[in-house]
């Protein structure tokens, strides 16, 4: 299948950031998104779509090491939580949200169905780190949490490049009172809500990007795909019925 480039203008909050967009690819049976120019600088990453393998199978999980040229991949049990795991060669979590890989080969695996996953590098360094951000673990400040943990490991803030999976988005995410409260209560800003026909939307991407540009990151790139809205569907959405369905979206370090 031929490579098709798609491009999406970067939010106000990103224009400090360099002139990224991003592709979607497929290579032996994975389609997936990439920032080209991440991947030209030795990040190893993509947002897959739901036609692709989940990773249920040994032979699964090694035609995906093999086709991005990795050595072993990191799944968790995922409990839409704020533990981020530091994952070297011997590391081998069971449980958390969040995985920060340090060296070569390894890759950062977070499955979605609606949630925000968020992919950060710093190529320069180099250091990676994937979180799973449904409204829960943003709620928690996970990706606030996995940005600190980059830079106490070294990488610079200034340097870190945030990429925004595909999710529910503001134009589909209903909620209720009490989730607006709790996240009123803990400081976010009224703008990531807004209210249309009686019900109230949560904008995961806004809420990120807030917590992303308070902790000093001006690189946020963001797909703008929406699980529950956008066409084909290209995405498994829990809200829209799939509820044992998940996509896979990873991260490493050539």
């Amino acid at each position: 299948m031929p490579r098709k480039s798609v491009n999406y203008k970067m939010g106000r909050e990103n224009r400090k950031g360099p002139a990224m967009e991003f592709a979607r690819e497929r290579k032996n049976g994975w389609e997936y998104y990439h920032a080209p120019e991440l991947t030209a600088r030795g990040v190893v990453h993509g947002f897959f779509t739901r036609d692709c393998p989940s990773l249920l199978s040994d032979n699964e999980s090694r035609s995906f090491l093999d086709v991005f040229s990795l050595d072993r991949l990191v799944t968790l049990h995922q409990e839409h939580g704020d533990m981020i795991h530091t994952v070297g060669p011997a590391d081998r979590p069971d449980t958390g949200d969040g995985i920060l890989m340090f060296k070569p080969g390894i890759a950062g695996v977070i499955k979605t169905a609606d949630c925000m996953s968020i992919v950060l590098a710093d190529p320069a360094f180099p250091l990676t780190a994937i979180v799973h951000a449904g409204w829960r673990g943003t709620l928690k400040r996970i990706t606030s949490k996995a940005v600190d943990m980059m830079a106490e490991r070294g990488a610079a803030r200034g340097r870190i490049t945030a990429l925004l999976g595909p999710s529910i988005r503001g134009c589909c995410y209903t909620v209720g009172a009490e989730v607006r409260e709790a996240f009123l209560k803990e400081d976010f800003p009224e703008g990531i809500f807004h209210d249309r026909d009686g019900l109230t939307y949560l904008d995961l991407k806004d809420a990120n990007t807030w917590l992303l540009t308070g902790s000093g990151v001006t690189t946020i790139l963001d797909t703008g795909l929406c699980t529950f809205c956008s066409e084909d569907p290209l995405f498994a959405s829990y809200r829209k019925g799939a509820r044992n369905e998940r996509q896979i979206n990873f991260v490493g370090i050539k």
